[in-house]
């Protein structure tokens, strides 16, 4: 295949309310206007991104689902759907049954799954990339999300459990998954902002750890370039801040100590980060990633930056 290397991406965040869902199917109507073959699917029993696309029914025994595609051979064909913005759609339907049934098999074969039968067979030959949002506590889908899709986004939003959720995230998910698997963490992003950030705002409080606390730089490194010595991750001797900032924060979100100085006195006015719009819960009530419902978003630009990030494997310098 020409072109960028086919990659799988999950937004394997753990904690629920950050926007993996809408920032999942954004995600991958860009990604689908460029020209891409792309798969999303939705790995969250909660199925709020299913909702979001229109896709309503959560429990049905009748039809096929990812459970028959991951223990008995069903092809993944049967379990696609085709709503028409870019993307081809694996709506949440039985999954708490699924994670079940995934929980009794071998702990590292079910583990596999995701990978085996749905990802290594469609990835590189019927989709350019597969994007998962997963579920907000970790289970087996998260860890066949994961396994599967070890390329990251992390979506995080200006509340006093960000950090929290980026912790959790880090020394549960993270630093397990490196001691067996290669798995990036492609950006992490805040989203849903919408307060100044040359006053202490909810907004500033999450720009400046994102942008200059090192212990937010070790929960990304978490299992390769820092570890865990007591409640926090340090980054190992030699491992410089910035590059690691400058590494997993994309450029709309990345602010520079200079710049934090130039806010600070009043000579530098930014609004970084993904705002908020209302169009993205319009778009949620209509049943449509907003790349549908407004191609003319101002958001989306960060988006296309993010697909710029999926396309080349990471933040390039």
């Amino acid at each position: 295949m020409n072109g960028p290397t086919p990659r799988a991406v999950s937004f394997a965040m753990l904690k629920g309310g950050f926007g993996k869902s809408i920032c999942a199917n954004t995600l991958g109507g860009v990604l689908g206007n460029r020209g891409h073959n792309v798969l999303v699917a939705d790995l969250d029993p909660a199925g709020h991104l299913s909702t979001g696309l229109g896709y309503y029914t959560r429990e049905d025994e009748d039809k096929a689902d990812l459970g028959d595609v991951l223990l008995n051979e069903t092809d993944p064909q049967q379990i696609i759907k085709h709503p028409g913005y870019g993307f081809d759609f694996v709506p949440a339907l039985n999954l708490e049954r699924v994670n079940d049934d995934l929980a009794r098999d071998d702990v590292f074969a079910s583990d596999m799954k995701l990978k085996n039968e749905l990802v290594d067979p469609l990835l590189g030959n019927d989709y350019d990339y597969i994007l998962f949002d997963v579920p907000g506590s970790r289970n087996k889908l998260v860890n066949n999300a994961v396994v599967g899709a070890p390329n990251a986004i992390l979506p995080l939003m200006p509340a006093p459990e960000a950090l929290n959720g980026l912790r959790e995230t880090s020394k549960k998910l993270v630093m397990d998954i490196r001691q067996a698997f290669d798995f990036e963490i492609l950006a992490t992003i805040p989203n849903n902002l919408s307060q100044r950030i040359d006053q202490r705002t909810k907004d500033r409080n999450l720009l400046e750890a994102m942008n200059t606390d090192p212990t937010f730089a070790a929960y990304l490194e978490a299992g390769r370039r820092a570890d865990w010595t007591g409640s926090q991750p340090e980054l190992h001797d030699g491992v410089d801040v910035e590059t690691v900032l400058d590494e997993h924060i994309p450029p709309f979100a990345r602010i520079t100590p200079d710049q934090w100085e130039q806010i600070d006195n009043g000579d530098l006015h930014l609004k970084p980060g993904i705002r908020h719009s209302g169009e993205f819960g319009d778009a949620y009530e209509e049943r449509q990633p907003l790349t549908a419902y407004n191609p003319e978003n101002a958001q989306l630009a960060h988006f296309e930056t993010l697909a710029d990030i999926v396309e080349n494997g990471g933040i390039q310098a």
